[in-house]
């Protein structure tokens, strides 16, 4: 299986936070979500689907956008 990382900053804490507590109901294989460099930023690493496409990266985009974060 493949596993794809990614980090997300955010313009504060409850932001991020918000992210941070969203993101860990997602269904996704071996999700793992976590602050990053600082409380601004969250890491969130998962094994990707191999059957059929996975939509997690776009959730995951999305979801950041709404709350005014940005990859990294």
């Amino acid at each position: 299986m493949m596993r794809n990382a990614i980090e997300y900053v955010f313009p504060n804490q409850p932001l991020a936070y918000r992210f941070l507590n969203t993101v860990k109901h997602f269904d996704a294989e071996k999700l793992v979500v976590k602050y990053g460099q600082t409380n601004h930023h969250v890491k969130v690493s998962y094994e990707i689907k191999t059957a059929g496409f996975d939509t997690t990266l776009g959730q995951l985009d999305d979801l950041a956008d709404q709350m005014d974060g940005s990859e990294i």
